[in-house]
């Protein structure tokens, strides 16, 4: 019983551990503008339907800096949006044509459900190419944001936990007996002493 509860205890805090970093990471990403990179890879959170079927609302992405020589068409690339609806925004839609002019490459991307092109992507907008969908973090982040979500964050810290609570617990509930019984022995001693003294 005390190694399941040690397993469960460990993986309750791997699990926690990640959904920290996890949030931890969106933060820094919204703080910074959405361009923080660890060894050339960035996070993203998929925020429209723009991408169905191919990746959903809540999706998590990793996408990675590469050369834009090296994007292929139908490559999905992460980009800062700059013309129109697209203005100030982070997109990530997939590749429908280069074209390379003056030196410079410019892109032709759409989203999967979109009907119409998006304005042209120059190079200097890319931010990377998809490498992967990162599986369930995405629905997890989803859940934990709500207010559900906060009480099953509360749960999972108790149990990481739980035997840390236990042992302060033991060594608070010592520390009492310990104290009452010395009061108790300080009285019936301090009691002694002043029957002795009675005339």
């Amino acid at each position: 019983m005390k190694i399941v509860r040690k397993i469960l205890s460990a993986l309750s805090f791997v699990f926690l551990a990640i959904m920290v970093l996890t949030v931890i990471f969106f933060f820094v990403q919204r703080v910074t503008g959405g361009n923080t990179t660890i060894f050339g890879y960035s996070v993203y959170r998929v925020s429209s339907p723009s991408m169905e079927p191919e990746l959903a609302v809540g999706d998590v992405i990793l996408t990675k800096k590469v050369d834009v020589k090296s994007l292929q068409i139908g490559d999905i690339i992460t980009y800062n949006g700059m013309e129109g609806s697209y203005a100030g925004k982070v997109i990530t839609h997939r590749i429908e044509d280069i074209q390379e002019v003056n030196g410079q490459f410019l892109f032709t991307t759409k989203g999967d459900a979109n009907h119409e092109i998006d304005p042209i992507v120059y190079e200097g907008q890319i931010l990377g190419k998809m490498a992967f969908e990162v599986p369930i973090i995405g629905v997890l982040y989803s859940f934990f944001i709500t207010p559900y979500g906060l009480v099953a964050v509360l749960l999972i810290i108790l149990l990481a936990f739980s035997n840390e609570f236990i042992i302060l617990f033991r060594l608070v509930k010592r520390k009492v007996q310990y104290n009452v019984t010395r009061e108790f022995e300080e009285s019936v001693k301090k009691d002694g002493n002043s029957e002795d003294k009675t005339e």
